[in-house]
């Protein structure tokens, strides 16, 4: 009976160590509960975590499709631009370099009638102060100076310069001077008419006879008028016609000159060849089968 009893108190003091041993192993209920709030506190962290990081998620996703859209207009602007300046350069900037192309012709055109109305009146002046002198001289006794009416008509215009010097040279050759000029209109002075008639009636005779020598002086100017379609040449009674059918010169009488109706007989050319060809033989020539019209080398 005292061995159970022993083995019995030793059985309780067994089970009263294990259940020691037992609870210092494991954590008291308190322990326990704090460790589960702290798992709650940390599950809602975590889910505050995960809200805020799909909140972020959206934004970002929202940042990305803002950016998208203005890239989108930004190209589209870009392209919008980049046509607007291919028409300014394909349409827009023409047109202006056209007007200011034309404003500067204008504006040289401007300048140049400027400066030959400069020109012109400059001339009209030492003409008027040219006979001005001449008047003044003869109201002292002094001769008048006579002044001879000449002409140059070029059909095509465009040949006109071509004839221009070798007219005045050859009236200069003549002894005289320009003194005013009207479109194809000439008012020469230093000869007087009755003068230049034999001078040009020797000419033509020379001319008639195929005579280099007579021909030298109006050599160049007949080489010209070679070249144009119609038109002719006048200074005083001499004229020389050119159509398409012929040259020929002559020297009219000086009284057909003063008829109002014969004063300008380059006004129609194949009507003054017409009336060359009715002067008598010493004043007219036909040059049209000549050679001594040629131009000089």
């Amino acid at each position: 009976m005292t061995v159970i009893l022993v083995l019995l108190c030793l059985a309780i003091a067994g089970r009263e160590l294990y259940l020691a041993f037992e609870r210092k192993r494991t954590p008291g209920a308190p322990e326990i509960a704090d460790i589960r709030t702290q798992l709650r506190a940390l599950k809602g962290t975590r889910d505050e975590l995960e809200g805020f990081r799909a909140s972020q998620r959206e934004r970002l996703d929202r940042l990305t499709a803002e950016q998208d859209r203005d890239r989108e207009a930004l190209a589209e602007t870009d392209g919008r631009i980049r046509s607007l300046i291919t028409q300014i350069n394909d349409r827009v900037l023409p047109d202006v370099s056209g007007r200011l192309k034309q404003q500067r012709e204008a504006a040289d055109e401007q300048r140049d009638a400027v400066a030959r109305l400069a020109a012109e009146v400059a001339g009209l002046r030492a003409h008027l102060v040219g006979r001005l002198d001449q008047a003044a001289a003869a109201s002292l006794g002094a001769d008048p100076a006579d002044l001879v009416a000449g002409a140059l008509t070029v059909t095509p215009a465009s040949a006109r310069p071509s004839l221009t010097g070798p007219f005045e040279r050859f009236a200069a050759q003549h002894g005289l001077r320009v003194e005013l000029t009207d479109r194809d209109r000439y008012f020469l002075s230093g000869r007087s008419p009755r003068g230049l008639e034999r001078d040009f009636t020797d000419l033509v005779a020379g001319l008639r006879d195929n005579c280099p020598e007579a021909a030298g002086t109006a050599r160049t100017l007949l080489g010209a008028l070679r070249d144009i379609e119609r038109g002719g040449a006048q200074i005083g009674p001499f004229l020389i016609v050119r159509t398409p059918e012929s040259l020929v010169c002559g020297v009219l009488p000086l009284a057909e000159l003063r008829r109002p109706e014969t004063a300008r007989p380059l006004d129609d050319p194949s009507g003054a060849a017409l009336r060359l060809h009715r002067l008598p033989e010493g004043r007219f020539c036909d040059l049209s089968a000549f050679s001594v019209w040629e131009r000089s080398s």
